[in-house]
């Protein structure tokens, strides 16, 4: 059997394997540092903002501030190939501006804003109008020297004007969960005029593959890694492999 190519261009960012982590599923510098010797194909950061956040009502949001994390993503750029993908929040789109460009400046390949984080939906609120998510997007893309990934709200959306728009702002990817009413309708509403990324608890290689054939260009494993941990990017990979017809050891 041949080998076969899992690599992956996500909005112009190269990974070597279309499998990578979710937002959230590594939080500590131990957990992001653990990616580094997993096989996923980018280093997904927890969610930043500008300044601290600590409401205990936003648990998912709980950061130090975007600066504590700055010698961390140069350390992970420095040590890996591998692109490093921000995940950024901001009530403003000034705060998520200064953030792209602070993860630029720290050797980040992408920012992905986290539009999924009811805090970012509730008080940026892009997707009110479609005056609104055009100015942000316009102004955001416009304003990051990286490209611009959104994460869009597990929720149903007008895909048949979110998408266009995203895309026409020159967005790089858009994220979204793998369920019928939001990824598969998403992907016939726009076609393949932006890269879809398909997130989920993926639990084999083949469904990963049959994500793909839907027309997802990659993939991100969560809100949790399950069981095996940073071991399951090595077993998806296989069993990806594998079913294209590769050899089960690259």
């Amino acid at each position: 059997m041949s080998d076969v190519d899992l690599s992956a261009s996500v909005g112009g960012v190269i990974l070597p394997f279309c499998v990578m982590n979710a937002v959230g599923t590594a939080i500590t510098a131990g957990e992001l540092r653990g990616l580094v010797r997993s096989r996923t194909g980018a280093l997904v950061l927890r969610t930043t903002t500008v300044h601290p956040f600590v409401h205990p009502e936003f648990r998912s949001l709980h950061n130090p501030g975007f600066d504590k994390l700055m010698p961390l993503v140069r350390e992970l750029t420095a040590e890996d190939d591998r692109p490093v993908i921000a995940s950024i929040a901001g009530s403003t789109v000034e705060e998520l501006v200064q953030l792209a460009r602070a993860f630029n400046a720290a050797g980040a390949a992408a920012v992905e804003v986290q539009l999924a984080e009811p805090w970012v939906d509730a008080t940026l609120a892009p997707l009110e109008g479609p005056e609104q998510l055009t100015h942000f997007a316009t102004t955001l893309v416009g304003a990051s020297d990286i490209p611009v990934w959104i994460r869009l709200p597990d929720r149903p959306l007008r895909y048949d004007l979110v998408g266009p728009l995203l895309a026409e702002a020159g967005v790089g990817a858009i994220v979204v969960r793998n369920e019928f009413t939001e990824f598969e309708k998403l992907r016939l509403a726009i076609g393949a005029a932006v890269d879809l990324v398909a997130t989920g608890p993926f639990p084999s290689g083949y469904e990963v593959g049959r994500t793909l054939a839907k027309g997802a260009v990659a993939v991100q494993i969560g809100p949790a890694l399950g069981s095996e941990g940073m071991a399951i990017f090595t077993r998806l990979e296989r069993e990806l492999r594998i079913a294209r017809g590769g050899r089960a050891d690259g």
